[in-house]
């Protein structure tokens, strides 16, 4: 099982690394950073809003993880994809698990009381847009054609 996480397929987007792995880097980073540095923010009520920015990433990622399995396609981005999903938050976003994950990222920051780890985002985000989403978005398109050209259209790349 981890083995085929880790190996390549012809037939995927060839990202730059898994995305839960950009983001677990990274947030690990800062928050070592942040033990490091000490910085807070000075806010109690921050972590009561964290757990529902937590709660709420974890739940669109996981309603978009299941969206992607129901229609037989493969989750993790070393897999083959096998179909375009256009139901459930994938009417809304065309990267929805990256969504729950930024959510759940700054929801997490913010009950660990980690400004750097939520800064950490400042270096995600374009990692995650230039190394992972563009490379899927062409990797779609040449396998799906006007068929995934019609999704773009119709459906924001992340709102």
């Amino acid at each position: 099982m981890l083995f085929e996480l880790i190996k390549r397929n012809a037939d995927s987007p060839n990202v730059v690394a898994h995305p839960p792995v950009i983001f677990a880097a990274g947030f690990l980073i800062g928050l070592a950073c942040n033990f490091w540095a000490g910085i807070s923010f000075n806010i109690g009520e921050m972590v009561k809003i964290g757990w529902v920015f937590v709660a709420g990433g974890v739940a669109i990622a996981a309603w978009a993880a299941l969206q992607l399995s129901a229609a037989g396609t493969g989750v993790p981005t070393n897999l083959p994809t096998t179909a375009i999903v256009t139901t459930g938050p994938y009417v809304f976003s065309r990267n929805p698990i990256y969504i729950g994950l930024i959510l759940a990222h700054l929801g997490l920051s913010s009950v660990l009381d980690a400004p750097l780890a939520m800064a950490a985002l400042i270096v995600i985000i374009p990692v995650m847009h230039k190394g992972v989403v563009m490379r899927e978005e062409a990797y779609l398109e040449a396998k799906f054609g006007p068929t995934y050209r019609s999704y773009l259209a119709r459906t924001k790349r992340y709102f």
